[in-house]
Parts: structure tokens; C-alpha cells; sequence
């Protein structure tokens, strides 16, 4: 595939058999890359996120059908109340551009509780806007935690099946890997890949439910500076790791 940041793409056979239909993104090193570069940790945030509408571009024009972004974690909020405020605008800033394309399915994962207004009210109203556009989902991971999601998950079961007038015996044998995964993933398709950029190898709990298949790809590359060339490297770790065995996982969904 030839590409460059504001290029054209043409997608060969070989590429698409190295791409994952669900690519997960861990958006790290904002604030590195500011102190590299003598600027303020919101400069950071603003350069990093001003990179996700051509990454998108590039994981849709190689036939990405989902791609997961965590922008901002549950921890990322014990932060300095002022740089907070600032990521909260920023990504505001973001969720309404990427809607303003008419390209995505947008969608929220994580603690609705712990999104500020008004970004809870873009959140949802990008959600609505958005879902009947053809082109590739998007789930924006903000104010979000793997452990916190599947806590979440097994409450709401539990209280949907106390609402339905089950006992509590007969609700935990309904809360089962089956219902966990449908009320966690809905329609996505298991994780396949994971990257994580900035040279943290771990992942933080990130997808923590869904993404046990997933190969993981970590990079030294900051986010602000993640270019088609780190994109394509993480694809080749993809294919080298999964050959023989791509698309193996018996159902499309984690179990």
C-alpha cells in the first residue's frame, strides 16, 4: 500500500491479510513528548489528539472495521485538576470533529458517572448522529478502566435481572462469560491487536475483558509523532505473530 499523511491509499492483497477486523489504540506519551519538545502538558494533549483523524483515515482505507481509542483512563483523572479541565475540552473538541466528518460510528466505553457535562452530552449526541454512517465504528474510550468496565457490566446484569423479578441464586447463574461479553462488547468483534505507544509495555488493564486473544504491539514512537510507518510496523508484528492462524478465534467475539 502506498500512503503519506495526506496521500491517497490503494490497499493490496498481501495488506489485507496482515489487518485485524478490531484494532485497539493506547494513546500514551502526550505529556513525554511535550517535555521533549519544550511545551506544556496541554500542548501535548492537543498535538497527540490532532493525530487520531488521519490515523483513523489510514486503519479505514486498510480495512480496520473497528478501532478503539483510550483517550483519557479513571487514573488519568487524579491528575492536576487544570490539565484535566484542558483534556476534557480537548477531547470535547475532538469527539464533535470526528462526528462533523459523517465517516464514523462513534460510540462511548467507560464510567458514564465520571464524564463531565458537556462532554457527556457530546458523547451521547455523536452516538445518535452518528449511527446509521456506513463507514468504520469508532469506540472512544474515555474515563475509562478494564476493571472498572467489567464491574459495571456484571451490576447492570445483576440489577436487569432483579428488575425482571429473578432471585439472587437465579440471577448469578444468569451472569455467566456469555453475558458478561454481550453486555460489554455488544457488536464488536474481540480485539485482535493491541498497540500502545510511548515504550510502556503494558496494558494497563485496558480491554481487559475481550482483548485475551489480542496480540499486543508496543512502540517507543510518542503518540503525537505516530506515523503510517509505526502503523505499518504494528500490522507486520500482527502478521508475523498471528500467521497460520489468522482469523483462528472460533467466535468473532471473546468467551
Amino acid at each position: 500500500m502506498s500512503s503519506g499523511r495526506g496521500g491517497t491509499s490503494v490497499r493490496t492483497a498481501n495488506e489485507r491479510s496482515a489487518v485485524p477486523r478490531h484494532m485497539a489504540l493506547i494513546l500514551d506519551g502526550n505529556r513525554r513528548w511535550a517535555t521533549v519538545h519544550g511545551r506544556t502538558a496541554s500542548e501535548g494533549h492537543e498535538a497527540g489528539f490532532s493525530r487520531v483523524p488521519e490515523v483513523l483515515h489510514w486503519c479505514h482505507d486498510l480495512g480496520v472495521e473497528t478501532v478503539t481509542l483510550w483517550l483519557l483512563s479513571t487514573d488519568n483523572l487524579r491528575r492536576d485538576p487544570a490539565e484535566v479541565d484542558a483534556l476534557m475540552r480537548i477531547i470535547t473538541d475532538l469527539v464533535n470533529g470526528l462526528a462533523a466528518s459523517d465517516r464514523w460510528r462513534l460510540r462511548h466505553r467507560g464510567v458514564r458517572a465520571m464524564v463531565p457535562e458537556p462532554l457527556l452530552t457530546a458523547l451521547d449526541e455523536v452516538t445518535a448522529r452518528t449511527t446509521d454512517n456506513t463507514g468504520m465504528r469508532v469506540n472512544l474510550a474515555i474515563c475509562y478502566g478494564g476493571r472498572e468496565e467489567v464491574t459495571e457490566a456484571c451490576r447492570e446484569l445483576l440489577e436487569g435481572y432483579a428488575h425482571e423479578g429473578l432471585s439472587p441464586a437465579e440471577a448469578a447463574r444468569l451472569v455467566t462469560a456469555e453475558t458478561v461479553t454481550e453486555a460489554i462488547a455488544a457488536d464488536d468483534p474481540a480485539p485482535e491487536l493491541v498497540v500502545r505507544t510511548s515504550g510502556e509495555q503494558r496494558s494497563s488493564g485496558f480491554l481487559l475483558w475481550t482483548a485475551r486473544h489480542a496480540e499486543h504491539y508496543f512502540t517507543t514512537t510518542y503518540w503525537p509523532d505516530f506515523g503510517y510507518d509505526d502503523l505499518k510496523a504494528a500490522l507486520t508484528h500482527y502478521e508475523r505473530r498471528s500467521r497460520g492462524r489468522l482469523r483462528a478465534i472460533p467466535d468473532s467475539r471473546a468467551t
